[in-house]
């Protein structure tokens, strides 16, 4: 089934996350701007061991099942969202004699999940519709909102992860030994130290899995100076 012919009547309502999810996201890349001196920087040897995940494809090797929730608060307009999202990864699946990484997404209230078909660079070959009976295939694929909906979510924490530019410029808070679902892992918190517009407050919290050398960003909480506010947080993944 061909993308641009088709959609779902829910794709408008899970667009809207995306614009969410950009709230949160743009921090890995406007941070790096704030001036210098703002904060301790962490220091570079904190990533010499690490194996940071570099991609959703990893993300999917490292942790087959997780959950997410995204709460957003946008102040000028007084538009609130909170939304639990969560994937699946099902094992592998083949189109055309090619072999792909089947994933099943879910958000907590909603019936219909998708699945994507993820080649072996990340991109999406098919996108289904459970319930629905609805697939669609071709290079428009990966752009469905429902779709983009969770890649950027998780995505998201793949980028933030791997962003050693937006830790080096936050100080470390704190760290600790906590269990997210039934995974312990030790947490190192990160924060901004003083107000550098257009960010209020800031709060990273970056988790390493004892015994490898995995790591994961598993809390992202920004505050804005027109009062707008974001969070990203895992609340349940399987290693």
């Amino acid at each position: 089934m061909n993308p641009s012919k088709n959609g779902l009547s829910s794709s408008g309502k899970t667009g809207i996350v995306i614009v969410l999810i950009v709230i949160v996201l743009g921090a890995a890349y406007l941070v790096p701007s704030l001036s210098k001196g703002s904060g301790t920087q962490a220091s570079s040897s904190l990533y010499a061991s690490e194996k940071q995940i570099t991609g959703i494809l990893s993300l999917f090797g490292d942790f087959p099942q997780m959950q997410i929730s995204v709460n957003t608060y946008d102040a000028p307009d007084g538009f609130v969202a909170n939304q639990s999202l969560s994937y699946t990864v099902l094992g592998k699946g083949t189109i055309n004699s090619t072999e792909y990484t089947r994933v099943e997404f879910a958000t907590v209230g909603q019936a219909n999940m998708i699945v994507g078909w993820f080649n072996s660079t990340g991109g999406i070959e098919e996108v289904d519709v459970l319930g629905q009976a609805r697939n669609y295939t071709g290079n428009g694929a990966y752009a469905l909102p429902f779709i983009q909906t969770y890649t950027n979510a998780f995505g998201g924490i793949v980028s933030i992860t791997d962003n050693k530019t937006l830790l080096s410029r936050l100080s470390v808070a704190s760290q600790g030994l906590t269990s997210i679902g039934p995974t312990q892992m030790d947490v190192t918190t990160y924060v901004l130290a003083a107000r550098s517009p257009p960010y209020s407050s800031m709060t990273v919290r970056i988790a390493t899995i004892p015994g490898t050398n995995v790591q994961l960003a598993v809390y992202v909480s920004e505050k804005v100076t027109d009062g707008s506010t974001s969070l990203v947080q895992v609340t349940n993944l399987t290693r």
